[in-house]
């Protein structure tokens, strides 16, 4: 069983994932195992609707091509059969942007999940960019009231050493998480809104557009408008993370996996 780093508490509403089960920890030990060697309360304001550029989107209809990848997963093992949550993004080359690389500043100094930016990504990844659930499930988190943070929150952040949950739950800004079963949940972080018909209890497919990409949470979102628009995506296995106590590039191999990808 996977080692918890402590779940975010910044909502007492927040629903957790239940414990992980035995096919999960087969599944990271196996893919682990042929890995490459390693390298190095939210106020009430509001903003539902998604950017204009992106209204056109479905909210609940998957794309075809999405979920014929989805098709072709492992039934039985919950960490295989993801898609990208950005539509024909690559896992980026770039070892800052993996699950387990350094983030000093940052609580525990460990990046908990995948970025997708645009330069890194091998698809343009702009502001509202369409998100996609990586996986069907149930939504169990969907910051619709989420309010920017402000030069008073990053002192205070500061102050605070950037350590703890609830400070590491702000820096990831406005949020959607899926509950997939099996104690695997995904967060899809820093999103700039979230698409009109998602809601915590809503039931997505594979490939539904659940909120567009954005830069909230970040210092850049007051300091410096759109130069950190990237998705922070996440796999949760129980309490912790896919890649957790692993090099960064075997926390890759990891994801690689999830998705379907050859090494």
């Amino acid at each position: 069983m996977l080692q918890a780093t402590g779940g975010d508490d910044a909502e007492a509403s927040q629903q957790q994932p239940a414990q992980v089960g035995q096919p999960a920890q087969s599944a990271q030990a196996q893919a682990a195992q042929t890995a490459a060697e390693p390298s190095a309360q939210q106020p009430a304001a509001q903003q539902e609707s998604p950017p204009p550029a992106a209204e056109q989107q479905s909210t609940a209809a998957p794309q075809e091509s999405q979920q014929q990848v989805a098709a072709q997963a492992e039934p039985s093992d919950p960490l295989l059969g993801f898609i990208m949550p950005i539509a024909g993004a690559c896992v980026s080359e770039y070892d800052g942007h993996w699950p387990a690389a350094l983030r000093a500043y940052r609580n525990n100094g460990i990046h908990e999940g995948l970025d997708f930016y645009n330069a890194a990504a091998c698809v343009t990844i702009d502001s509202g960019t369409p998100v996609l659930a990586a996986k069907a499930g149930t939504v169990i988190r969907a910051d619709r009231g989420y309010v920017d943070v402000t030069p008073d929150d990053w002192a205070r952040f500061e102050a605070a050493s950037f350590e703890g949950e609830a400070i590491l739950d702000e820096l990831r800004g406005r949020q959607v998480w899926i509950d997939h079963g099996d104690g695997i949940v995904t967060r899809y972080a820093h999103l700039s809104a979230i698409a009109a018909q998602i809601f915590e209890g809503v039931r997505v497919e594979a490939g539904a557009v659940i909120g567009f990409v954005g830069e909230s949470g970040q210092r850049e979102s007051y300091a410096a408008p759109g130069s950190d628009l990237h998705l922070h995506f996440e796999i949760r296995v129980g309490d912790g993370w896919l890649g957790q106590g692993l090099e960064p590039s075997a926390a890759r191999a990891l994801y690689q996996a999830a998705f379907g990808l050859a090494e």
